[in-house]
């Protein structure tokens, strides 16, 4: 493969860091608080408020909430006085009434009052860029937190999400966080033993608890819930539970349940409170409203019409020309169908030397946007969300921001495909786009994690880490990013490593370990590090050969490994990797993961 680098692609001014102005969401409890001590901690963070929902009733202390802790919310009126900060408050309109994974908006929803109590806070705290939880391992909450980031502007950073339990419990107690059962649910824990005390005191019983009988020792369960009534974000004083009462709510004899209900509490000051201003209580009502006008709206989603004009080509595709501003753009399209017949390969190229990126990518969507509606419908969200995996090369990788903005129009937000970006385009073209489409009504999983954190780089956009479906696992391009910062690890070695790293994570939560079930990986380096010592191709290829080789592999060959030199790579990195993994028995296969015949099942596939 011939590439071409650009000598000014890579003269660019030292990028600003970005700053995350955070509103820390919290319930009270022990696993926002120690979100939010973890995002004050970082030399780019700063906690600026508080956002809390509750009950509409003061009386009630627990609701059937699918994604909001509320037993002592009560206590909550304290947050501003012990810490100093601003707290936005909301009392609950909506209930859980989208219940499916991916939440679609419905005015009726719980997550609607989030979006309403954060789009004040926005408002009122001009700086507030990001919003921080305390998501462990549901995904249900994540992702409808994300989904309000998302459409509020605000990046959304969850630093303890895939933490294992047993280091959330240890950095609770080691932190300073004295947080209080307030709920117990669960075998082993009982309302009148445990309710009242601290983490520190019953996390060995948490833990024996976890051990007998498999429940989370840090209650991601729902086993219990807790309030906090210090930590050291708490500057201005310490909470005082003065009065307070067991109400039982099971007398089930394996798991009763029942919480704490605090009918007085107060703020007992720390030394020195008197040099920290307290913060305020501030209730978000109906009526707040939009950020952005309906114009603006539909400004920011606005998409040009072009006229096709057909003209001849080989049977392999077709092509047409796009007259835009008197100026023309040559589009091809190609389609292949694979041996299963389930999936097949679109690829659209804009050529032209006079016609800027930004345009270039609309044609392109434009273009497959109607031969997915000729494919499958007039349901062209649907259609779109059969796309399992895209990508996108560029001739020159600094219009990146820019064509990413046109594709974000395009793809769905929800459940969207994974991606890859290179620049390794043919002469002439300026934007190639090449997808996997689902042509089967097979289910379909995706891994899309926005929320910044330690587990792997977010995908803040329409792609998502991972896409499962028709017997195969795509995971999107990992480059070697840390991934509380996004910024690329120091030096070639760092970053392969690290990539090969987030590509083992990624298909082990996608379900298709990469030791064991990859089918191929492509490993990209930039031509840029061509002249340095350190290989990023050879650090990867050892990388991988040391993971397969220590590894079961769930089939008899190993995996097709191809190394390609990219004229450049996102963010200038210096390697990228995308591994495909076989899902369940693969494309040929059934969907039951017990049978034995594997092997035999993919190859009579695979010789097909």
């Amino acid at each position: 493969i011939k590439c071409t680098r650009h000598p000014s692609s890579h003269r660019f001014a030292p990028r600003r860091a970005m700053v995350y102005y955070a509103c820390a969401l919290t319930s009270g409890g022990k696993d926002g608080t120690l979100a939010a001590m973890l995002t004050q901690s970082r030399a780019d963070a700063e906690v600026v408020c508080y956002a809390n929902v509750c009950p509409s009733a003061d009386a009630v202390d627990e609701l059937d909430s699918h994604c909001f802790q509320t037993v002592g919310h009560r206590c909550v009126d304290a947050l501003g006085a012990l810490t100093g900060k601003n707290v936005f408050r909301r009392r609950l309109r909506g209930s859980s009434v989208s219940t499916s994974m991916a939440y679609e908006a419905n005015d009726a929803d719980e997550v609607e009052d989030l979006r309403a109590l954060l789009r004040a806070a926005r408002r009122r705290e001009p700086r507030l860029n990001a919003v921080c939880s305390g998501a462990i391992l549901s995904d249900y909450q994540r992702l409808r937190v994300e989904h309000v980031c998302a459409e509020l502007g605000l990046t959304s950073l969850a630093p303890l999400w895939r933490m294992p339990q047993r280091e959330v419990l240890e950095r609770v107690v080691s932190s300073g966080i004295d947080a209080r059962l307030v709920k117990v649910a669960a075998m082993g824990l009982s309302p009148e033993a445990h309710l009242g005390k601290s983490i520190a005191d019953v996390s060995e019983t948490l833990i024996r608890v976890e051990e007998l009988y498999g429940s989370h020792c840090a209650g991601e369960g729902g086993e219990f819930e807790t309030l906090v009534v210090d930590c050291p974000l708490y500057a201005r004083g310490w909470l005082a539970l003065t009065k307070t009462r067991v109400e039982k709510t099971s007398s089930d004899a394996f798991a009763p349940s029942g919480h704490l209900v605090v009918d007085e509490f107060e703020v007992v000051l720390k030394p020195g409170a008197e040099g920290v201003a307290p913060g305020r209580v501030i209730w978000v009502e109906d009526g707040e409203e939009s950020d952005m006008s309906a114009d603006e709206a539909a400004t920011a989603t606005a998409r040009p019409t072009f006229t096709f004009t057909e003209i001849e080509s080989d049977n392999s595709g077709s092509a047409s020309v796009v007259r835009v501003d008197d100026l023309d753009v040559l589009v091809t399209f190609k389609f292949a169908v694979n041996a299963s017949a389930r999936m097949y390969s679109m690829s659209f190229s804009a050529v032209t030397s006079t016609v800027d990126h930004a345009t270039c990518a609309e044609v392109i969507f434009q273009r497959m946007g109607s031969a997915l509606e000729s494919e499958f419908g007039a349901s062209s969200r649907d259609a779109w969300n059969r796309i399992a995996m895209t990508s996108v090369v560029l001739d020159d990788m600094s219009q990146f921001a820019k064509v990413n903005a046109v594709y974000a129009k395009y793809m769905p937000s929800s459940e969207p495909s994974a991606r890859a970006c290179v620049t390794s385009a043919p002469s002439g073209t300026r934007v190639y786009v090449d997808c996997v489409v689902d042509t089967s009504d097979a289910p379909r999983r995706s891994l899309h994690v926005q929320s910044i954190s330690s587990w792997a780089p977010a995908c803040i956009g329409p792609y998502g880490q991972a896409v499962s479906v028709g017997g195969l696992t795509y995971v999107a391009g990992q480059i070697g990013m840390e991934p509380s910062t996004l910024e690329l690890a120091a030096g070639i070695e760092a970053q392969s490593l690290r990539a090969a790293q987030h590509a083992v994570s990624v298909s082990l939560i996608a379900g298709a370990p990469l030791d064991a079930r990859a089918i191929s990986v492509t490993v990209y380096s930039n031509v840029k590090d061509i002249e340095e010592k350190t290989n990023a191709l050879i650090v990867a290829r050892d990388a991988l050969d040391a993971l397969f080789s220590s590894s079961v592999r769930a089939f008899s060959w190993k995996p097709l490994r191809v190394y390609i030199r990219a004229g450049d790579l996102p963010k200038r990195a210096s390697c990228e990797i995308l591994p495909v993994m076989i899902d369940g028995n693969g494309p040929g296969g059934d969907t039951d993961d017990d049978d034995d015949d594997d092997d035999a099942c993919w190859r009579r596939e695979y010789e097909t």
